[in-house]
């Protein structure tokens, strides 16, 4: 008996049968913090998610753009009733020692929701403050 397979589901097609096997994780950032004492101190970050695609079709392998275009990727596991869905890129293809194509995505970032530094606006005397009270 084989393994059962996840189903890819790339912007709401179904490709499944268009790559041998797919891999996905979901990996935790680790910060390491450098601190006055000996010992070194770790602190997990956000999870992310990754994804390996294993013998991709021309058709799959033809969304590797570098990281440029956002497709919404579900993996669906249908022996466990389960599925995740992120908005993914598809960073790089390559060909491994063994003859085997095989492709890498990450999460994309969601620009609008990231830290970044914004400019503080100067601070204004209200009308509730004015006059001491």
């Amino acid at each position: 008996m084989t393994d059962p397979k996840l189903r890819l589901i790339i912007d709401g097609v179904d490709l499944t049968d268009e790559c041998d096997n797919v891999e996905s994780a979901t990996p935790v950032m680790l910060h390491v913090v450098p601190t006055n004492e000996r010992a070194v101190r770790r602190v997990l970050g956000p999870k992310s998610f990754t994804l390996l695609i294993t013998a991709p079709s021309d058709r799959l392998y033809a969304l590797i753009d570098g990281g440029k275009t956002v497709h919404e990727v579900k993996l669906v596991a249908d022996w466990l009733n389960n599925s995740i869905t992120h908005p993914t890129h598809f960073h790089k293809g390559w060909v491994d020692a063994d003859g085997v194509r095989k492709m890498f995505g990450s999460l994309a970032p969601d620009r609008e929701r990231e830290a970044k530094w914004v400019e503080e606006l100067p601070a204004t005397v209200s009308a509730a403050t004015a006059g001491g009270r």
